[in-house]
């Protein structure tokens, strides 16, 4: 996942880029869109990251994240989740094999926020830092179970709330 320092450094090359453009910067409202797992602790969030179905999200990580962990991406080097992943492309055994191979540091540090409310608010409150003015969040835990859902969706109300 892009950090906040990396959020503030790409989002004044898009506000360079507008003034180049003869646009007005601040017509351009930063924003952020990210897949949430949410739950009551951050035990039972890391135990959900854990399940294959988030640790899916995982093989959505660049091969650079990847690199970081010590590993290479099992879709390859250069592999660009945006324009490679074609799921039709590979078989059920790859895609089993490939979500086994989601190291640990790609679903912490990786294409997710995750953690209790409070800790999403207080990342996303390092991004509004940043710049951020809107976020779009993508709720994920439901995928878990229907007792993860429900507590995502009263989790994201409480989240929402305390961002504003």
């Amino acid at each position: 996942m892009v950090s906040a320092d990396e959020y503030a450094t790409k989002l004044e090359s898009v506000r360079m880029a507008a003034r180049h453009a003869g646009r007005d910067p601040a017509s351009i409202t930063p924003a952020l869109h990210r897949f949430v797992v949410v739950g009551r602790s951050e035990p039972e969030v890391r135990a959900m990251l854990d399940t294959k179905v988030i640790r899916s999200f995982g093989l959505m990580a660049p091969a650079e994240l990847w690199r970081q962990a010590g590993v290479t991406h099992p879709f390859g080097e250069q592999f660009n989740p945006l324009v490679d992943f074609v799921p039709d492309c590979y078989g059920r055994q790859t895609i089993n094999d490939a979500i086994d191979a989601v190291p640990h540091e790609v679903m912490t540090e990786g294409p997710l926020l995750w953690g209790t409310p409070e800790q999403v608010v207080a990342q996303l409150r390092r991004f509004h830092t940043a710049g951020l003015r809107h976020v779009v969040l993508a709720p994920i835990s439901g995928l878990v179970s229907k007792r993860a859902a429900l507590y995502s969706l009263r989790a994201i109300g409480k989240i929402a709330h305390a961002l504003n």
